[in-house]
């Protein structure tokens, strides 16, 4: 049942294709999209943060290795075929720039490491508008990553969870305990 959930989703985003789109998508997963987005984060942190600074750049330094390496050990283990792998689907799959990616997806490490930062900036940051672009960004990289058959649904919705969750855990762990950042009070 799942498989057939992911494989339908999968296909009603991958057929859904423009050339429009597929230039915007493959844009949205570059590695080098975000960066004006993390400027303004890592300005807003300063302003907010001052002094502190070290040990929230510390604390995300972390959270995206762990986000990271956690999805590829997943990845490494599960071995599910991402969509573009995948024997069934590999005829009437879309494939923008001929772009296929790594042989295994589950789970995303995109959808995984935009999540972790989105929970963990909207923890520190009290800035609403930001809040709700980053649950936009965060959303858009995941649809992206279906859309470009590299993931199916169900890889970016388990990524989303595991980001969230770590997020949860480093903010709890290295902000709250082990340095002891009140962020109410900064």
């Amino acid at each position: 049942m799942l498989k057939e959930f992911d494989f339908a989703y999968f296909n009603l985003i991958n057929q859904a294709h423009t050339s429009w789109a597929d230039s915007f998508m493959f844009i949205i997963s570059g590695k080098f999209t975000a960066i004006p987005l993390y400027l303004v984060i890592l300005i807003l942190l300063i302003k907010r943060y001052k002094s502190k600074l070290w040990g929230v750049l510390l604390s995300i330094a972390v959270l995206i290795t762990l986000s990271d390496q956690i999805s590829v050990a997943f990845k490494n283990g599960v071995k599910r075929y991402r969509p573009c792998h995948t024997e069934e689907l590999k005829q009437n799959i879309h494939l923008v720039n001929n772009h296929c990616g790594g042989e295994f997806g589950y789970y995303s490490s995109h959808a995984s490491n935009t999540m972790a930062l989105a929970v963990f900036i909207s923890l520190l940051l009290p800035f609403t508008s930001l809040k709700i672009f980053l649950i936009f960004w965060t959303a858009l990289v995941g649809y992206s990553r279906v859309y470009l058959a590299a993931h199916f649904p169900l890889d970016v919705l388990s990524g989303w969870l595991a980001g969230f969750a770590l997020a949860l855990i480093v903010y709890e762990v290295m902000i709250k305990r082990i340095f002891k950042y009140k962020i109410s009070g900064i």
